[in-house]
């Protein structure tokens, strides 16, 4: 079957904003259960007495920004890009209103960012069996072909598996650099 380049165009463009709406809920819901399952595992004693844990806004922002960008970018780029590009996203618009709440500038850290990259991507390939079949479907869209696999879209609960454990990983990141930064200040001083 020869491959029909304006139904996809068509086809993909059908799907934008429906996709940056869910990738919007999809990340405030991740979030959110980010927050509730790091309160069960580091704070598992005082959970009855303190309530949950809630990240800060900058985190919720972060994600939401994330996913929205990544409900566009799902249509357009493979799973694989798709990180790349979320992690920094997330990364950046954290900053960005960290900036903009406290006044404090936005550090780029780029060594950083490849390395939660690199750790992004081993999650999705352990965690994620609809990522190769995408990547292979990406492959053969990008190469003109029509793709011999079927559609095979993430179910709600693989979404919210894989978001949570980037926010878990991210907020324990920036928990551990909160931690050990008051101890480089008070060598310095």
């Amino acid at each position: 079957m020869p491959y029909d380049l304006e139904y996809h165009k068509y086809l993909d463009r059908s799907h934008i904003l429906p996709n940056i709406l869910k990738g919007a809920r999809t990340g405030i819901i991740t979030q959110f259960l980010s927050d509730f399952f790091i309160s069960l595992l580091l704070y598992n004693e005082t959970i009855v007495i303190n309530d949950i844990q809630i990240s800060e806004i900058n985190s919720y922002y972060a994600s939401v920004a994330s996913g929205m960008l990544a409900g566009f970018l799902v249509i357009y780029l493979d799973p694989i890009a798709v990180v790349v590009f979320t992690t920094v996203a997330y990364g950046y618009v954290f900053e960005l209103m960290e900036y903009l709440k406290t006044g404090e500038k936005i550090e780029l850290t780029p060594v950083e960012d490849v390395f939660d990259i690199g750790v992004s991507i081993i999650l999705l390939i352990c965690f994620d069996p609809t990522a190769r079949s995408q990547y292979i479907r990406y492959n053969q869209k990008r190469h003109y072909i029509e793709p011999t696999i079927p559609r095979n879209d993430r179910t709600l609960t693989l979404i919210i598996l894989f978001s949570v454990l980037i926010s878990t990983y991210e907020f324990l990141k920036k928990q551990n650099k909160n931690e050990s930064q008051p101890e480089t200040q008070n060598l310095i001083t």
